[in-house]
C-alpha cells in the first residue's frame, strides 16, 4: 500500500447520480477538520437503479475551523450567501463530530463529519485520513445520506462491513469510498449510529490489505440534530 498513503490536499468527489447534486453544491459540500489533511480522490456511489445519470465532479474547498463556544457547540460566521458556492462553515463541534453548513444561493447543504480515533494497520495508514459524512440537502429531499471516505483505493464493488456496538452492516465500495449496501436500510443505519457508542469499519485496499477504522460516536446525535435544525 505504499502508493496509497500519498494524498493530495484537495480531492474530487462525485455525488450519487440519482441525487442530482449540482456542481456548486458539490464544491461546497466537503471540508476536513483543521487538524487533518483532506481525504483522497473519491468516486461516485454505486448505481442504485438504471435511471441514474452521470453526476458532476468537483474539488473540495479549503479547510475551515470553528471558534470556541459553550456546550451547545462551537460556532463561527455565516456561509457566503452572495452567489457562487460558499465555503463550508463549521457550525459546531459535539464530542468527536462536527456540524457543517454550505450555502449556494438559496440551496443549503448540511452535514456531520467524523474521523476515526484509531486506524489499523498503523504503519500503512499513518499518512492517510478517513472520514464519515452524513449529509442533508433539503432542496433535493435528501436526509442523512451516509458516505465513508476510506482514504485509499479499493476494488470497486468489494464488500466492507460497519459494526455498531457489535451489530454488523454491509457496505459496498467504489474508488476510495464506501456506502451502505442496502440503501433501503440507510435510515435504520443512521438510527443505530445515533444510539451507538462505537463504530468499526473493516475494508480492504485494491492491493488486498485489510484495514480497520474505529470511530467514537459520542456527539453524533447532537451533530445530526444541528444538521436537521440548519437544513429543515
Amino acid at each position: 500500500m505504499s502508493n496509497e498513503s500519498s494524498l493530495p490536499s484537495l480531492f474530487a468527489w462525485r455525488a450519487p447520480a440519482y441525487l442530482g447534486l449540482s456542481l456548486a453544491l458539490a464544491l461546497a459540500l466537503l471540508a476536513a477538520f483543521a487538524t487533518a489533511s483532506a481525504p483522497a480522490l473519491a468516486k461516485g456511489k454505486p448505481a442504485a437503479s438504471k435511471k441514474e445519470k452521470p453526476a458532476d465532479e468537483a474539488t473540495a474547498p479549503d479547510e475551515t475551523k470553528s471558534e470556541s463556544g459553550d456546550k451547545k457547540g462551537k460556532k463561527n460566521g455565516k456561509a457566503d450567501k452572495n452567489g457562487g458556492a460558499g465555503k463550508p462553515e463549521q457550525l459546531a463541534t459535539f464530542g468527536e463530530w462536527g456540524a457543517y453548513l454550505a450555502e449556494s444561493g438559496k440551496s443549503r447543504t448540511c452535514y456531520a463529519l467524523g474521523q476515526p480515533k484509531n486506524r489499523e494497520p498503523k504503519a500503512k495508514l499513518k499518512d492517510t485520513s478517513a472520514y464519515i459524512f452524513i449529509s442533508s440537502r433539503p432542496g433535493e429531499g435528501v436526509r442523512n445520506e451516509v458516505a465513508v471516505n476510506l482514504g485509499y483505493p479499493t476494488k470497486d464493488g468489494s464488500a466492507a462491513t460497519a459494526a455498531i456496538d457489535g451489530d454488523d452492516w454491509e457496505l459496498i465500495t467504489k474508488g476510495t469510498n464506501a456506502w451502505v449496501k442496502d440503501q433501503a436500510k440507510e435510515k435504520e443505519f443512521v438510527g443505530a449510529l445515533r444510539g451507538g457508542s462505537k463504530l468499526v469499519i473493516k475494508a480492504s485496499s485494491v492491493k488486498g490489505t485489510s484495514t480497520t477504522d474505529t470511530y467514537a460516536l459520542k456527539g453524533l446525535s447532537d451533530a445530526l440534530a444541528r444538521v436537521a435544525q440548519e437544513c429543515k
